[in-house]
C-alpha cells in the first residue's frame, strides 16, 4: 500500500471494505457489491472517499454528547421525562426514525402548552385539562397518578414523581445511552431534555403543525392538539375531541393526536 496524508490507499477491494468498516464481516453480497465498485474508481478517488469517511466519523464523535437528564425534582428534568415516557426509541415498539420520535416530543408539548395558553372558545380549560392553571407541572399532573398523563403525579406534600416504570425505562434508557460513543439513543434523551429546558427557560418557538387545522372531513375543528393516546383505534379520549387523520400527520412517535370541535358559544 501507498502512505498518503496519515492513511493508506486500499490496493484490493477486500483492504477498501476493511478501511471504511473494520469490525463488520463481509457477506457474498456485499463483496459483490464492493468489488464492482472498487474496481470502477481510481485510487485517488477511493483514498478521498476513506480519508472523507474518517474525517466525518471523527467529527460526529467529538460533536456528540453524552446523555444527562436533569433532576426529575426540577420542571424541566420532571418535563423531559414525560417527553420520554411517550415516546418510542429505536426497538421499541411504534418506532420509525429519529425525526418522528423528535415530531412526537414536540407535538405533545404543544398539547400541554395548548392546554394552558390556547384554549378555544366554546370550552374551559378544566374541561379540556381538568384543572384550571398556568403551570405546565399542574396540567401534567392533573388528577393525580391516573390522571391526564397516566403514571406522573405529585406527592401527598407536592414533590414531582412518576410511578415505578418510568423510571425504570429512563434508566435503561440512559444506559444503553451510555455504551460506547453516543449515538441516536444519547440525541433523543438529549433532545427531550433541551426541548423541555427551552420551554420553561422561554416558551416554545416551533410551530405547532396541528394550528392550521380548521375542517377534518365535514367537521369544523379549533386547530391545534389537546390530546394524544397510543395510536390504536380502541384508544380516543371522547368527547368533543376529533382524531387528526394522518393526513394531517396525526400520527407520530406511535402516538395518535386529538383537536376538537368548533364551538363558538362560551362555556
Amino acid at each position: 500500500m501507498t502512505r498518503i496524508q496519515g492513511g493508506s490507499v486500499p490496493s484490493t477491494w477486500r483492504d477498501a471494505f476493511q478501511a471504511a468498516e473494520p469490525s463488520t464481516p463481509i457477506t457474498f453480497l456485499q463483496r459483490l457489491r464492493f468489488q464492482i465498485v472498487f474496481r470502477s474508481m481510481s485510487m485517488k478517488h477511493i483514498a478521498f472517499i476513506l480519508l472523507l469517511t474518517a474525517s466525518l466519523r471523527a467529527f460526529a464523535g467529538e460533536a456528540a454528547t453524552p446523555a444527562a437528564l436533569k433532576p426529575i425534582s426540577s420542571v424541566p428534568g420532571y418535563l423531559a421525562r414525560l417527553l420520554i415516557n411517550e415516546t418510542p426509541f429505536p426497538g421499541e415498539h411504534g418506532w420509525i426514525s429519529e425525526a418522528d420520535t423528535k415530531a412526537a416530543m414536540l407535538s405533545i408539548l404543544w398539547v400541554l402548552h395548548s392546554r394552558i395558553a390556547y384554549i378555544p372558545p366554546g370550552y374551559s380549560q378544566s374541561q379540556i385539562a381538568a384543572v384550571r392553571s398556568k403551570n405546565i407541572v399542574d396540567v401534567i399532573t392533573a388528577g393525580g397518578e391516573k390522571g391526564q398523563c397516566d403514571g406522573f403525579f405529585k406527592t401527598p406534600e407536592g414533590a414531582f414523581t412518576c410511578v415505578a416504570r418510568v423510571q425504570t425505562r429512563v434508566n435503561y434508557l440512559l444506559g444503553v445511552a451510555g455504551k460506547g460513543a453516543p449515538g441516536r439513543f444519547a440525541r433523543l434523551l438529549n433532545y427531550a431534555q433541551g426541548l423541555a429546558t427551552a420551554y420553561v427557560q422561554g416558551g416554545i418557538e416551533e410551530a405547532d403543525r396541528f394550528a392550521g387545522l380548521r375542517v377534518i372531513g365535514t367537521q369544523p375543528v379549533t386547530g391545534r392538539a389537546y390530546s394524544w393516546m397510543a395510536d390504536a383505534d380502541y384508544y380516543a379520549p371522547g368527547g368533543d375531541f376529533v382524531k387528526i387523520p394522518d393526513a394531517h400527520e396525526g400520527s407520530l412517535g406511535g402516538n395518535r393526536f386529538f383537536t376538537l370541535e368548533q364551538k363558538d358559544k362560551k362555556p
